[in-house]
């Protein structure tokens, strides 16, 4: 092959005139938003309204109660220290432990959580997993018997031993510490003194859809009340 030539069909190995790309064509180029007095003016107003109302609103949802990991009772200094980075939910050994939600409020979004409904706190056989996680101490590691989680209440109108009068005491089966009983007629009865808040009631209660027997903070335990047995045929 002759030098200059390029392969058949071509004009010497040059592009085409026709072939050829302007400089710079078929590049994307950004393009500059200009943006009035008024809109920079309009912005800040919804800024300002955007921020009231979280706000508003997170003053609102932090009053929702909320359980924490045992170990992290106190509720200011937990969330003022914790990093939200989940490293405690991630060494759950019973899954029990997940992320709260905006319903909790905007300073506690993405703080660690226990629910009840997920699994029982295995707090005595973890070695405090959680707290070992934790990378600036916002868990402590109290001993056993200084655990608190929270406390069960019963709701003796969704309760079907105290509402219809039939037999079941699942709670009081699955309570490793004692802290309910059935009264003379077999109806669960919590213990507040006993209950460490595990959460092993409410994860197996058989009451549909939601549980009888529900774990709460120390803070907003209701009273037990509601519902009268029915008398049996």
């Amino acid at each position: 092959m002759e030098k200059g030539r390029g392969f058949p069909g071509s004009t010497g190995g040059a592009p085409s005139p026709e072939g050829r790309k302007k400089e710079g064509e078929g590049i994307a180029r950004p393009r500059l938003v200009s943006i009035s007095r008024r809109d920079l003016l309009a912005l800040g107003v919804v800024g300002l309204i955007s921020g009231a109302a979280f706000a508003v609103l997170g003053e609102k949802n932090r009053a929702v109660p909320i359980l924490r990991p045992p170990g992290a009772q106190d509720e200011v200094a937990f969330v003022d220290r914790c990093l939200r980075c989940l490293e405690c939910v991630r060494a759950c050994m019973t899954g029990c432990l997940e992320p709260a939600g905006r319903e909790f409020g905007i300073d506690r979004f993405l703080t660690p959580r226990f629910n009840p409904a997920l699994a029982k706190c295995e707090f005595e056989v973890c070695g405090r997993a959680c707290a070992r996680a934790c990378p600036v101490g916002a868990i402590q590691v109290p001993s056993d018997r200084e655990v608190r989680i929270g406390t069960a209440s019963v709701d003796r109108g969704k309760c079907i031993a105290w509402r219809d009068g039939k037999d079941c005491l699942v709670c009081y089966e699955r309570c490793s510490y004692q802290a309910i009983e059935p009264d003379t007629r077999g109806r669960p009865r919590v213990l507040g003194e006993r209950c460490t808040g595990c959460g092993a009631c409410q994860n197996t209660c058989v009451t549909c859809p939601d549980p009888a027997i529900v774990v709460y903070p120390l803070q907003a335990v209701p009273r037990e009340g509601g519902g009268r047995r029915k008398s049996r045929p």
